[in-house]
């Protein structure tokens, strides 16, 4: 259906105004949005989901048995799970499908906002966005890639005053060492939710990485804790709701270990009751991963609002625009 009433983009919003418009966005889209990234990025997520969930599932038995001291979870047996090549072809599958489901993540997020600005319409298909995802897939592949090997290096260099702190707090005493590691976390904050914004300055603008990271600092200069703001927000309430996907997992898995109780030996839970407790973690772990588009969505509006604030890029093409409805040349009449 047409959607005539459609949030502009290029706008510079205050902080309520941001969150509104994440908020407005997410609420006029969410059928067609939704079954974009369901059908698109939902299926690596999903895959990697699964193996996390084996994985998981199988460590928690095991440790179960252990604290029980029952059969089944002998220290021999988890070393022998965990030097076994299963777990080793599953921790790759962890690896490559999470890895390609948090790409296909941010380019169905921007691809669809893109769409969106482009036609001014909530009438958006799976093959439009699809389309969108197969032709930014690389760059965000490399984009994501990046963003990593930037984050090690500025961890590795944080580490070193947070290793001088932690060596004076012999001395000064342990508040010293609590105080330098809850401020090494709000750098590493700092700086992972700024340069987050990076991708979707390629997606708009289509620059390189290192062209785009020059950009990154000309928007966030004086504008980095505000950034930091909206995504600390919007990360936690995407934590928290994917967090109630957790609890029934919870519940599920408490439920199936109860009924080892009174045995002698550890037994593994009914398969019902395995295929329950998987269904649930794959669960929480895919509407973690797709959740994660509320974070983008609000990071977006951000460089939307940093570009206007410091180019006016929306007013000057207002200005641009002024009156061309107005002065729209008569057409032929048809017959």
């Amino acid at each position: 259906m047409e959607n005539t009433n459609t949030i502009e983009f290029q706008k510079a919003r205050d902080f309520s105004q941001k969150m509104s418009a994440t908020f407005d966005f997410i609420r006029q889209n969410f059928k067609p949005f939704a079954k974009s990234m369901l059908f698109i990025a939902g299926p690596p997520v999903i895959l990697s989901s699964i193996f996390i969930s084996d994985i998981f599932n199988r460590f928690m038995g095991m440790s179960m048995a252990t604290t029980q001291g029952r059969t089944g979870g002998n220290v021999e047996d988890i070393q022998s799970y965990f030097t076994s090549s299963t777990f080793w072809l599953q921790l790759a599958g962890i690896l490559i499908f999470a890895w390609i489901g948090g790409v296909i993540t941010i380019a169905t997020t921007y691809g669809y906002m893109r769409l969106y600005s482009n036609k001014r319409s909530t009438n958006i298909e799976v093959s439009e966005v699809w389309a969108q995802v197969r032709e930014t897939f690389w760059m965000h592949f490399g984009t994501l890639t990046l963003y990593f090997v930037v984050m090690f290096v500025l961890f590795l260099i944080m580490f070193i005053p947070l290793g001088v702190i932690i060596g004076l707090s012999s001395a000064a005493g342990p508040f010293v060492a609590i105080f330098g590691v809850l401020a090494f976390y709000a750098v590493a904050g700092l700086f992972s939710i700024n340069l987050s914004m990076i991708f979707i300055i390629r997606e708009n603008e289509r620059i390189g990485f290192f062209n785009g990271l020059a950009r990154l600092s000309f928007l966030i200069k004086n504008k980095m804790w505000s950034t930091f703001g909206i995504g600390v927000i919007t990360i936690l309430i995407q934590s928290t709701v994917s967090f109630l996907f957790f609890i029934p997992w919870y519940i599920s898995f408490i439920l199936s270990m109860l009924h080892s109780v009174e045995g002698g030996a550890y037994e593994e839970p009914t398969g019902v009751m395995a295929i329950v407790n998987s269904v649930f973690l794959v669960l929480y772990f895919v509407s973690n991963t797709l959740l994660y588009a509320l974070p983008l969505i609000a990071l977006a509006f951000q460089y939307y609002n940093l570009v206007e604030l410091k180019e006016s890029t929306g007013l000057l093409n207002n200005i641009e625009s002024f009156g061309q409805s107005t002065t729209q040349p008569q057409s032929d009449e048809h017959y």
